[in-house]
């Protein structure tokens, strides 16, 4: 009996990985099992993990979680096409959002200068 499970649950952990593993698979982007085996893993850390280590105040903990979703992030979006391109469109807003913080700190500076009739503290760009 013991046999026949271990022999089950050899070919249960091996046969997964032979679809997934081809070549063919990588160049047609055919991952949608693991996409949707890595979006399951980021709900269950972000609604059930997470919140978890938030409420013990467990801060090691909440970090290493956060850095998991961000880890299980990146792979699904390598892997999946859909969710490459969302990070594609947040990675560009945050690009647009420094060059927004620069523009505001430059005209703050501006302004400084030139409310305070050049005096400004020493505050260089």
């Amino acid at each position: 009996m013991r046999t026949v499970f271990a022999v089950a649950c050899l070919a249960f952990m091996v046969a997964p990985a032979v679809p997934a593993s081809s070549p063919e698979a990588g160049a047609k982007g055919n991952y949608r099992g693991q996409c949707r085996r890595l979006t399951t893993q980021i709900d269950h850390y972000e609604g059930t993990v997470l919140p978890m280590a938030i409420s013990r105040g467990n801060r090691p903990w909440e970090q290493a979680t956060n850095d998991q979703i961000e880890r299980l992030w990146h792979r699904r979006a390598d892997l999946c096409p859909a969710y490459g391109a969302e990070r594609t469109m947040l990675l560009r807003a945050a690009d647009q959002m420094r060059k927004f913080n620069k523009l505001v700190a430059a005209a703050g500076r501006a302004a400084l200068t030139y409310f305070s009739g050049g005096l400004s503290g020493g505050v260089l760009p």
